[in-house]
């Protein structure tokens, strides 16, 4: 077994209760998680199986699968602990502004990568602003999302490009694979049967 998924086999052993949390609690967390999740798993249990060789190609989105993971459940488990004291529960109930907090993250990796000049000082109050509503446990304004798509256009502003990040990336790469994530298991109509 290649050190790389021996790497994963550990983590998955340290995350996968936390992982598993989420799921069970439909949390938006888990909706960002499971496809670079459910590929790594995917690719573990086929290499190990024989089923599928661990090509170069493989190991570095498998790499990046990791590392991405990694670092954001990381993040998201030093929010549990530091901010809501391990009350599993109540981070949940800021699960849509700790999602917002990455993707916002993950914008700025993005803006960095393509040397976009932005006006830095309102991406830092972004976060500032969102951060300030889980450290303080602010009430979430019903119209948060809007507000930091709004303000992440006005961030961007001419800049404007697509974003298509490591999530989009391990979609497309579960479809290549052939599986299917958000297939439904069962399809039904509604009415007289054709």
């Amino acid at each position: 077994m290649s050190d790389l998924l021996k790497e994963y086999v550990s983590w998955n052993t340290e995350n996968s209760d936390f992982y598993l949390k989420l799921k069970e609690h439909t949390s938006l967390l888990y909706e960002r998680f499971m496809p670079v999740y459910e590929v790594l798993q995917f690719v573990n249990e086929a290499v190990q199986k024989k089923e599928l060789d661990f090509t170069d190609d493989l190991e570095k989105i498998f790499s990046v699968g990791l590392e991405y993971l990694h670092d954001q459940i990381e993040t998201c488990k030093i929010y549990l602990e530091t901010v809501f004291k391990n009350d599993f529960h109540h981070f949940l109930e800021y699960d849509v502004v700790i999602n917002s907090l990455l993707y916002i993250e993950d914008i700025r990796y993005e803006i960095a990568e393509k040397k976009i000049a932005i006006k830095k000082e309102k991406l830092d109050k972004l976060l500032k602003e969102s951060y300030a509503i889980i450290q303080e446990k602010k009430e979430i304004p019903l119209t948060y999302k809007l507000f930091v798509d709004d303000s992440l256009k006005t961030i961007i502003g001419d800049n404007y490009f697509e974003f298509y990040g490591v999530i989009d990336i391990f979609i497309d790469v579960a479809e290549t694979l052939g599986l299917y994530l958000f297939e439904d298991s069962e399809d039904f109509v509604l009415g007289n049967d054709i």
